[in-house]
């Protein structure tokens, strides 16, 4: 009875997943034959900034010339820093701009030197917003550590003329240029994220690739939230369920990360942080779904296989690691086909498949962690988030480089 009650608990948890991928899989079938009216409103793209290196440069060039049939500015957004008046990126964010006419910099003021009640990201965005024409319809939103396509702005603003939809937002996909093993676990852990956006409750923002309509910023108290926030997108994702709206998932608007030789340490901190900041900005389902679905089914798996010898009934729990990477592969066949004819990318995804139990463990340990932990570390700055629309800013941590 009790082999038979682990099996069935921990294939429970595997269907449910399975269910989630596979909703994911028709809907993203759907959203593909989809034809839209042309949808050209004047659009403003808010790109913050933090460092600065041949990718990032790479991927700032990229914003300058989209295929858009509309009027769009680019407004690249840095902050000041005391040691040197600004960061790295600033004057070659200025460089970038020099003779563009439709692209601008600005500088915004360190919250920690300024004493400021908010995340730096969070910070820059509103200093842009607060400094917006009259003129702007549509605002959207890319960070620099993603590489995006000529496309991209189009595809992001086109459905926000269904006056049902509150925002849009593009999928995140990390490629691994080396195959540690800590690299690929954390790919296959964001990766295995896009299975969780559709056409449901479940789907949220991610600031990396998100755009709403200018009106929305009253309309969901954008400012507001953002006044004393530590993230940006979850509370956006909070405002378009107060007002009633959708969240459109667009799943050819894919931001790529290329990543590389990633520590432990780094992966622990970034996904804990993930998963710290989802549970505290009130996402209680995502973050309650992540402790139900994939720790209780890892610590089943774990805790029978040292028991497979002497009760071979268990044996069926064992094969769930390899049906994981199924589900993984699956999931990966949403993927834009220009991704998934890119150089390697094909290569990685086959050697990346492995590492996709391992994921679905560590989700389930941050879900945990995130139950007793509050304060998190980010871009140099440590904060405790209070509520989803407060945080205290503890100051800066030390420079570990």
């Amino acid at each position: 009875m009790n082999t038979f009650f682990i099996i069935l608990t921990t294939y429970f948890f595997f269907i449910l997943e399975v269910l989630l991928i596979g909703q994911s899989f028709f809907y993203t079938r759907r959203e593909r034959k989809t034809e839209r009216p042309a949808y050209t409103p004047k659009v403003v793209i808010v790109a913050p900034h933090y460092g600065w290196d041949d990718d990032t440069a790479e991927h700032a060039k990229s914003l300058l010339d989209q295929d858009y049939e509309g009027e769009y500015r680019i407004c690249f957004v840095t902050h000041e820093k005391d040691n040197s008046g600004y960061d790295v990126s600033y004057p070659y964010l200025r460089e970038l701009v020099e003779d563009v006419p439709h692209a601008d910099v600005f500088l915004a003021p360190n919250i920690v030197d300024n004493n400021l009640p908010r995340s730096q990201k969070v910070q820059n965005l509103m200093t842009v917003i607060e400094n917006l024409s009259e003129d702007v319809e549509v605002i959207a939103f890319v960070d620099a550590d993603v590489a995006i396509q000529k496309d991209w702005l189009r595809l992001l603003v086109t459905p926000l003329q269904d006056n049902k939809i509150g925002a849009t937002v593009g999928g995140r996909f990390y490629f691994p240029q080396t195959w540690n093993f800590p690299s690929l676990v954390e790919a296959t852990w964001v990766n295995f994220q896009m299975a969780l956006q559709g056409d449901h409750w479940l789907t949220m923002v991610w600031g990396g690739s998100n755009a709403f309509r200018r009106e929305f910023l009253e309309k969901g108290q954008i400012l507001q939230r953002w006044e004393q926030a530590t993230i940006e997108d979850l509370n956006t994702t909070r405002a378009v369920r107060d007002v009633k709206r959708k969240i459109h998932f667009v799943p050819d608007c894919v931001a790529v990360t290329r990543t590389v030789n990633r520590t432990w340490g780094e992966i622990f901190e970034f996904t804990n942080r993930q998963m710290i900041m989802t549970r505290h900005m009130g996402l209680w389902a995502q973050w309650f779904g992540s402790l139900m679905l994939f720790l209780p089914k890892a610590v089943l798996i774990v805790g029978a296989i040292p028991f497979v010898g002497s009760q071979p009934g268990l044996l069926p729990v064992v094969f769930i690691p390899f049906f994981e990477v199924i589900s993984y592969k699956l999931c990966c066949r949403n993927l834009p086909q220009w991704l998934r004819e890119m150089p390697r990318v094909q290569d990685t995804l086959r050697i990346s498949k492995y590492a996709a139990p391992f994921s679905i463990f560590l989700a389930g340990i941050n879900a945990l962690y995130a139950a007793f932990q509050r304060k998190i570390v980010w871009g140099g700055v440590r904060y405790e988030i209070l509520s989803a629309t407060t945080c205290r800013v503890l100051g800066r941590v030390k420079d570990e480089n």
